[in-house]
């Protein structure tokens, strides 16, 4: 796991270490991933969002060096990934296209079941209400199960199109919480 220039183990890998064996570990990390998102924002923008937000914006970025949404799927799996990413979240060296902004297309093409579902659920609890977003989706079950995801959780889809071997659906969060 990750060290600093010491040789001593990160703050993050030792409580990694010390809670690995731990009840409710899995979902800790989840957190953990979610609060190193919101504070490189704050260093890199100066901006504070909330954690749902921040790692909307992540996922949203879809960075190769940093797979988020797979980490999120098990993140007892990449726990040394997840703690460089911790560290590095402080740095204030900015994620390559990473905004404040939001983007308006999160692309689930080749993430399976029920992976892209669990992403666009994240993506879309921290998107703002009233704001459409056109996610990408392979053929077969995606199509089905993660409008289904999204419209349990209150979202309206908005459209639904059939594009050169995939589907774009378009959804919106209702602006009125309910």
């Amino acid at each position: 796991m990750d060290e600093r220039n010491s040789g001593e183990p990160s703050t993050v890998v030792k409580w990694m270490l010390s809670h690995r064996d731990d009840a409710g570990f899995g979902d800790a990390l989840k957190s953990l991933i979610s609060y190193a998102c919101v504070e490189w924002l704050r260093v890199t923008f100066g901006v504070q969002l909330a954690s749902e937000d921040a790692l909307s914006r992540v996922m949203l970025a879809d960075l190769p060096a940093y797979p988020v949404g797979r980490w999120l799927e098990h993140p007892e799996r990449h726990c040394e990934e997840i703690a460089a990413f911790c560290e590095k979240a402080k740095s204030g060296e900015p994620l390559p296209g990473v905004t404040v902004d939001v983007p308006d297309v999160l692309d689930l093409r080749g993430v399976v079941c029920p992976g892209n579902a669990a992403r666009s659920r994240l993506v879309m609890s921290g998107y703002p209400r009233g704001r459409v977003l056109k996610i990408d989706l392979d053929e077969g079950s995606p199509i089905e199960n993660v409008p289904g995801a999204l419209v349990a959780d209150g979202c309206s889809i908005v459209s639904r199109e059939k594009k050169d071997g995939f589907w774009e659906i378009s959804v919106v969060k209702p602006i009125d919480s309910k």
